[in-house]
């Protein structure tokens, strides 16, 4: 653990879900391969494009429209609805086609391994601190069983934009009317939507570095950084 600035006294905290509290690497790399499949079996013209292609597409619709890119669900449906269009499906099925695969997606995106420490973590901090999660990610957290720890859960859409826009942050403030921003510890393993996203609101930051992230990715130092969940224990639960 280490320390940038002092941390002041934390009433409440805000955890992102994707390669903080578990490792999504592994899940998603599977629905990407069961969400291509199925993809392709419906469409056989998809096939001309490789699960790389198509992920360099959404990548490239995440520079050309910054709305789209803290909004993982509505990125997705572009992607899909776009890229069938481009090859010879009809507006309207391609809608649907993507609604359809995206289901696929979903079903594989949420099956999700929780460790029984970050289980035990959450539960003992529960039972100190409000608990919201804040996730740019569509991941449920009723079925991967992490909701009950939850007084909240904000994820873009409905013209909600995600990390590091404001938007998430300041839904959660009229929930909390007693906590001052800087009562907030956002533990998150992004520097960019989660470090730089709290910090603009006036929220302290814990950034975990154990993530998919490096420290040169940084645009704002935290007010710590660390590299296991349990340290987070020690830190808040003496």
């Amino acid at each position: 653990m280490q320390f940038f600035r002092r941390l002041q006294p934390v009433q409440a905290l805000s955890f992102d879900l994707d390669d903080t509290l578990y490792d999504n690497v592994p899940v998603m790399q599977k629905a990407e391969a069961e969400s291509y499949r199925a993809l392709c079996q419906r469409y056989p013209e998809a096939a001309r494009w490789s699960v790389q292609q198509w992920a360099q597409r959404r990548w490239q619709l995440m520079q050309n429209e910054p709305d789209l890119a803290s909004d993982m669900t509505a990125l997705r449906l572009a992607t899909l609805s776009r890229g069938l269009q481009e090859l010879g499906v009809a507006e309207a099925a391609a809608r649907q086609g993507a609604d359809d695969i995206f289901a696929t997606f979903l079903h594989f995106r949420n099956q999700v391994q929780i460790a029984p420490d970050t289980h035990q973590l959450l539960q003992a901090l529960a039972e100190r601190y409000p608990l919201v999660a804040l996730s740019n990610g569509n991941v449920d957290t009723a079925a991967i069983g992490l909701r009950d720890y939850f007084s909240a859960v904000v994820q873009p859409g409905n013209g909600l934009r995600g990390k590091p826009h404001s938007d998430m942050f300041a839904k959660i403030g009229p929930l909390f009317p007693q906590i001052a921003p800087q009562g907030w510890l956002h533990v998150g393993d992004s520097p960019y939507a989660d470090i730089l996203g709290a910090q603009r609101m006036g929220w302290q930051t814990a950034w975990y570095r154990s993530g998919i992230y490096v420290a040169d990715q940084l645009h704002v130092l935290p007010v710590f950084a660390f590299d296991e969940l349990r340290q987070l224990q020690q830190l808040l639960l003496k």
